[in-house]
């Protein structure tokens, strides 16, 4: 296949390098477009205010191997909108893939992780696209890449619907101890982040730190994403694009319909 890879961490991350190695290793063409530096917590913003600066990088990867993508100065979104319109002229995607993330993006993450604002923007343009997390915050290793391979090779992408990201996150364990796959819905259930620490820097000026912005993956929320991967297993969840809540709008009609 031919695969679009991008991330939120930044074409430097050694987890990106691992999947690139993994996918070149298994036969794909990869050509990857990542942000120069980190973005996590970017969602899908795009850059609307100032210049987008490229920078072909060639770096040896962490499988041993030459890794090869281009840097971008924007957000994870920028990195897939140019890939598709402007950087491979000569490149058509059949997959977009986004990760490996260093750690989770289940239930309402998916709102502001900028590893599935990479993938919207293929499933935007037609593009089957999938977002990939591991639930630890230190780097995968080889295994953890050609288990990400492995799926996706298993994956008839053509017959899927189109427009949808398909998220998959896996658990903090070495790939042998994966228990297996739970294709499941993401989880909804939210504990409120606690706020921001007020700090006082040197010189004075006032700032905000966030005080526990992972405390929400920490949720037991039986049968959804995050309890699944709490205990061991990969997760799969399809997410549509389309947000309007179609149950509403009829009643919304009703409510409104005297104004």
């Amino acid at each position: 296949m031919r695969i679009l890879l991008s991330n939120d961490d930044g074409i430097q991350c050694p987890n990106l390098h691992l999947l690139y190695a993994a996918l070149v290793e298994a036969g794909h063409e990869v050509r990857t477009v990542a942000p120069a530096a980190q973005h996590s917590g970017a969602g899908s913003s795009i850059t609307v205010h100032s210049p987008l600066l490229t920078k072909k990088v060639i770096l040896p990867n962490a499988a041993g191997g030459p890794f090869e993508g281009i840097a971008v100065s924007g957000s994870p979104a920028d990195c897939v909108i140019l890939g598709l319109h402007g950087l491979l002229p000569d490149f058509t995607p059949e997959l977009v893939i986004s990760g490996i993330n260093l750690g989770p993006n289940a239930g309402m993450d998916v709102f502001f992780s900028g590893t599935i604002g990479a993938a919207v923007q293929g499933a935007m343009n037609g593009i089957p696209s999938l977002a990939v997390s591991h639930a630890g915050y230190g780097t995968t290793d080889q295994d953890h890449a050609k288990y990400v391979v492995q799926l996706a090779d298993r994956i008839d992408w053509k017959t899927l619907p189109a427009r949808r990201v398909y998220n998959l996150n896996i658990p903090d364990c070495p790939a042998a101890e994966i228990k297996g796959l739970k294709i499941c819905p993401q989880s909804t259930d939210w504990a409120f982040l606690q706020g921001y620490d007020k700090r006082t820097a040197p010189n004075g000026t006032e700032y905000y730190w966030i005080k526990d912005p992972f405390e929400h993956f920490r949720i037991e929320d039986e049968g959804f994403d995050k309890s699944w991967i709490h205990d061991g297993w990969a997760t799969l969840t399809p997410l549509k694009l389309d947000l309007t809540d179609h149950t509403l709008l009829k009643t919304l009609e009703d409510a409104l319909s005297g104004d």
